[in-house]
């Protein structure tokens, strides 16, 4: 009996443990992305261009107030990590939403439109829930950290 709480505990908090991968899936690296000439690029292809480098990505919605916001945190991280590649990943409802939309946007970095959203299998792959949305990938592509909703040190 004594036992018994722990156990519950820590069957518990084992059963909130959240889903952390490491790398990208086949498919979410193949999902198309648009450019800000609306040409078709992979996510691998956008990975690939920036590899040996550590990349913050950004999955945001120019419409978003919450997104708006962090723009500002956005802003103070790059000038304290500015060997960083920025990458931004749009789910805005439509491509010409978006690209509007860019004009208030205040970071530096590569711009690409999520057409699928969290349908397609990147989004599915991320579990887009709520904008707006942090990832740190190493140099050598992998994940380091999957979810974040706040610019913090973690990402650095």
């Amino acid at each position: 009996m004594k036992y018994t709480f722990p156990l519950l505990l820590l069957f518990m908090v084992m059963s909130c443990a959240t889903f952390q991968p490491k790398t990208f899936t086949q498919q979410a690296l193949d999902e198309k992305l648009v450019t800000l000439n609306r040409d078709s690029i992979s996510f691998r292809e956008i990975l690939a261009k920036n590899s040996g480098k550590e990349k913050f990505i950004q999955i945001f919605a120019s419409y978003c107030p919450i997104s708006q916001d962090s723009f500002d945190d956005v802003l103070t991280f790059q000038k304290e990590n500015p060997t960083k590649e920025y990458i931004f990943l749009s789910v805005d409802h439509t491509y010409h939403d978006w690209k509007r939309g860019l004009e208030y946007v205040k970071p530096k970095g590569q711009f690409y439109y999520i057409p699928k959203k969290d349908e397609g299998d990147l989004g599915k792959f991320l579990k887009i829930k709520s904008i707006p949305r942090f990832l740190k990938i190493d140099k050598e592509g992998n994940i380091k950290v999957y979810k974040t909703s706040k610019v913090s040190k973690r990402l650095e």
